[in-house]
């Protein structure tokens, strides 16, 4: 089977996703700055497959499975990692990776009974805030890199910005939550427009 180019950008992006991950926790200045550049190329390489299967006619069904899948695995290891440097909340994670995995679940089980479903438009602004949110949360890192942990989210980035000392934390904040909303309603609505294929899965 060849791999298009679209396909081995996704492979490189999961590719890059682990070694953005050991980047980030580390707590040396160097190697944030080199996660945040990862993140910046890994998010390129997601908009430039895209654009390269639809330009080209490269729409594959290997696309259809690893564009997705490099996405999440992307958000996820942020998230994780963000959260170990205290910058997200545990309870952001828990929702964002948990819808993933109901869906990513529900697709695959309709896949194996040979039903294609299709995501949604919701779903692409979903992952668009997402990743916006964790590149303002990678900015800051870089920017405040003595200063990321906090006791309280929003707490500290409201203060912050009153104070007039950043506006990216609070910025990151907001649009996380906006991610997460899109991520509740997003994972409802994708449950409630296949409900039919569901109850034929089931019964």
């Amino acid at each position: 089977m060849q791999i298009n180019w679209p396909n081995r950008l996704s492979i490189l992006r999961i590719l890059l996703s682990p070694l953005f991950m050991v980047l980030l926790i580390d707590n040396r200045q160097g190697s944030r700055i080199a996660a945040l550049a990862v993140f910046f190329i890994a998010s390129v390489t997601d908009l430039y497959d895209g654009y390269l299967a639809r330009r080209y006619g490269w729409v594959t069904n290997l696309g259809k499975f690893l564009d997705p899948l490099a996405d999440k695995l992307l958000i996820a290891l942020a998230l994780i990692g963000l959260n170990q440097i205290d910058l997200v909340p545990g309870w952001t994670l828990y929702l964002i990776i948990g819808r993933e995995l109901l869906v990513t679940g529900l697709r695959s089980i309709a896949a194996y009974a040979g039903v294609l479903i299709m995501p949604s438009r919701m779903g692409k602004y979903k992952t668009s805030t997402q990743m916006l949110s964790m590149f303002l949360y990678l900015l800051y890192s870089v920017l405040e890199h003595d200063s990321t942990g906090r006791t309280a989210f929003l707490y500290r980035s409201g203060m912050e910005l009153a104070s007039g000392r950043s506006i990216l934390l609070f910025s990151a904040d907001i649009i996380l939550v906006i991610a997460v909303l899109l991520a509740v309603i997003s994972g409802v609505d994708y449950f409630w427009r296949n409900r039919s294929i569901i109850r034929r899965l089931v019964l």
